[in-house]
């Protein structure tokens, strides 16, 4: 019996070596089994290299990081104040309706009773008298202005400087006022566009020629604002990037 055991260990161990390398075991000695096994690892063995690393392309690189900058492409360098902005949006929506309450409901009720009299005309001035004041008073006004910056104005404080010590004059501006009805209007102008100036009592300080534009435009759209007053600045990041504009312009005026 040690003497079967020993043989049977013997020849399972050979039979380990044979299924190991499997080029050196002849397939008529083994089973159905072993013969399928065999087959699997000689498949195994001889799949090429060369399409497994096809299939494995390497992935391309990351496409680098975006270049960060110290200020935005357009830069706020003008803002007349959340509060006063608000105080004359309120009052030309206010005016509107004083206009619609006179014109429409006061006035044909003392034309119905009284016809064209003195209280008629009366009713008809406070229907008109404010609107138009308030709107020569209030559409040059400015909300803020934005400039456009170069690439290399915006990567630091040192580099804007530069930028605003030699301001170019085709500079772009984005001039923001508001409409009739209190709406945002933005008017696109360029740096030597604008002059100084001193009109409308002191209350316009800004102007530039719109005739070309007008030319433009057609007969029912607005005519482009060509007058501005933009007075006291609360910027609070930069606001040295206006002062240099101001005095840019006066040394233009002069």
């Amino acid at each position: 019996m040690l003497v079967l055991g020993v043989l049977r260990r013997g020849h399972r161990a050979q039979l380990r070596r044979n299924i190991v390398n499997p080029q050196n075991l002849p397939s008529r000695n083994l089973s159905p089994r072993q013969n399928i096994q065999l087959l699997g690892l000689r498949f195994e063995t001889t799949i090429p290299k060369s399409s497994t690393q096809a299939t494995t392309r390497p992935a391309p690189p990351p496409p680098p990081p975006p270049q960060k900058f110290a200020y935005l492409e357009k830069l706020c360098i003008y803002h007349a104040g959340t509060g006063r902005i608000t105080f004359l949006a309120c009052l030309k929506i206010s005016t509107l309706f004083i206009f619609v309450f006179f014109a429409f409901v006061v006035t044909p009720a003392y034309y119905d009773r009284e016809g064209l009299s003195l209280t008629v005309l009366r009713t008809t001035l406070s229907a008109i008298a404010p609107l138009v004041f308030v709107a020569y008073i209030t559409s040059p006004f400015v909300s803020f202005i934005h400039m456009r910056l170069p690439p290399f104005a915006r990567q630091s404080e040192d580099m804007l400087r530069r930028f605003v010590r030699t301001l170019p004059p085709h500079t772009e501006l984005d001039i923001t006022t508001m409409s009739f009805i209190a709406k945002p209007r933005t008017s696109h102008v360029k740096l030597c566009d604008l002059r100084p100036v001193s009109r409308r009592f002191g209350i316009v300080n800004l102007a530039r020629d719109t005739a070309a534009e007008n030319a433009t435009r057609k007969w029912y759209m607005f005519r482009a604002v060509g007058d501005f007053s933009a007075q006291s600045n609360t910027v609070k990041r930069a606001p040295w990037v206006w002062e240099g504009i101001v005095n840019a312009l006066e040394k233009q005026r002069t």
